[in-house]
């Protein structure tokens, strides 16, 4: 017997399509039962579908944004896309908002640096991208989209949430992730202590292509005002731009444009 969510309609018999109703299952079991991702065998098995089904289903939410497919763990999750339905119905999911609150500050800063900009924040173990704004550079270097993954630790941004977090909490997520982090590119637990560590001493998280290859990054976690919430933004460049001189011209756009935001808040 397929899973079913105890608050989903009864079946009445009124004619419906074995597809949706399929794909609906898939959505809802990714969203309940698998809040942290999860692969394709263990969806399958969970709902009673054979692979191939499920796969062809899957791909297809993962087209239409309702899910996204982590290619380094092998793994689905929840996609942004539906976070923004649920948004046109009750706009008070707390990542949409700061995605909305913060857009101006993020294209700003894509605008003054000319590079791929994005926006993330923690969800439990991983840092999850909300918002991104496209470089006008002619050389594409976007490697996340919203509502990608990547386990706190992996990347800029990730490291720089993990270093803004107590010693004591960071530790603990390290060992808890340790198992995940060698599917991205072989990354070590060591490597990813020594990234919060240099990110705490510098004040900014950095990426020299150890993900992707030619990939460099920079992220930087602050505290947004009157919210509470911690976000990370991370300006992504070809490894051969992001030199020294570059770097440091990135930072102070993103500080300066923090100051705005802190300025605004206050009056």
């Amino acid at each position: 017997m397929g899973y079913r969510h105890p608050d989903q309609p009864p079946d009445t018999g009124a004619p419906r399509s074995t597809s949706l109703a399929k794909a609906s299952t898939l959505l809802r079991v990714v969203a309940h039962r698998f809040p942290t991702g999860g692969t394709l065998s263990r969806i399958a098995r969970e709902v009673g579908m054979n692979t191939a089904t499920a796969h062809r289903l899957l791909t297809a939410l993962a087209q239409e944004g309702l899910l996204t497919f982590d290619p380094y763990q092998k793994t689905y999750h929840i996609g942004f896309g539906l976070l923004e339905i649920a948004e046109s119905a009750q706009s008070v999911a707390p990542d949409l908002q700061l995605r909305h609150r913060l857009k101006p500050l993020l294209n700003r800063i894509s605008l003054r640096t000319e590079e791929s900009t994005y926006l993330s924040v923690r969800s439990n173990r991983d840092a999850l991208c909300i918002d991104v704004a496209e470089g006008t550079y002619p050389v594409s270097t976007n490697t996340l989209l919203p509502g990608s993954r990547r386990p706190l630790g992996v990347g800029a941004g990730s490291v720089a949430l993990l270093a803004s977090l107590p010693e004591k909490e960071s530790a603990e997520l390290i060992r808890q992730n340790t198992g995940r982090f060698e599917r991205y590119s072989g990354i070590t637990a060591v490597e990813v202590e020594d990234a919060v560590v240099a990110c705490r001493r510098r004040g900014y998280a950095l990426n020299l292509g150890r993900i992707i290859p030619e990939v460099a990054a920079v992220g930087i976690a602050f505290r947004v005002p009157r919210s509470g919430e911690t976000v990370a933004v991370i300006v992504a460049s070809v490894l051969s731009r992001m030199n020294d001189a570059r770097r440091q011209e990135v930072i102070s756009v993103i500080h300066d444009e923090i100051r705005r935001l802190e300025h605004q808040a206050i009056n």
